[in-house]
């Protein structure tokens, strides 16, 4: 039986679903494809709530060639971040990812696909204030700027600018809370309520 791309998002979705650090917070968001890093890398899901959780999904049809360059960039600006793959792959990949990545297998039984935990995600310690604030568009960086009383000059300012006064000038608690704030409330994005999106699993 293979399983496509498309199958593990169904039944991710599911799970992250279930699990009470996001169902218990009626603001989380779900984001697929969500570029970060300056647009270096695309998470397959990112899901925003009180933290920003990455995940990455290797089907059977996927590679791990590119796995170690999005090791690279995920690290950057997500909390805590989760590998999801099958079978074939999860003996390799364990050995590319970090000891604090999460690690989901995906099997079948009898037809079935499941999502099986094969290590917890720990928390990230390396997220990196400049590219944690490239999330932003560059209205929202304004304001976060403008929040901490920095407004003269920066009108002209690139994003990537604006990036570097914040990386500067601001401790990384109050980009990080401003960042996932912001994610979750933009009008006219492609980030779903949780809640929304089980939904509409259900009903497919």
């Amino acid at each position: 039986m293979r399983i496509y791309d498309k199958d593990i998002r169904k039944i991710l979705i599911n799970k992250i679903s279930e699990q009470q650090e996001f169902v218990s917070d009626p603001s989380t968001v779900i984001v697929h494809e969500m570029d970060i890093c300056i647009g270096c890398a695309r998470a397959d899901i990112a899901v925003i709530n009180g933290k920003i959780h990455g995940y990455e999904i290797k089907s059977e049809q996927d590679n791990l060639e590119r796995l170690s360059s999005q090791v690279e960039f995920y690290n950057k600006v997500f909390d805590t971040v989760t590998l999801v793959t099958s079978e074939k792959h999860s003996s390799k990949a364990v050995d590319i990812i970090p000891d604090w990545w999460g690690l989901d297998c995906v099997t079948t039984n009898n037809k079935n696909v499941y999502i099986e935990l094969k290590r917890f995600p720990q928390e990230n310690k390396g997220v990196e204030v400049f590219y944690l604030s490239q999330l932003l568009w560059k209205q929202e960086l304004f304001e976060l700027l403008k929040q901490n009383g920095i407004s003269r000059g920066i009108k002209s300012k690139t994003r990537y600018e604006l990036g570097k006064i914040v990386e500067d000038n601001i401790k990384f608690t109050d980009v990080s809370a401003f960042v996932r704030h912001r994610l979750k409330n933009r009008k006219s994005w492609k980030a779903l309520q949780l809640q929304q999106l089980c939904d509409d699993l259900y009903r497919s």
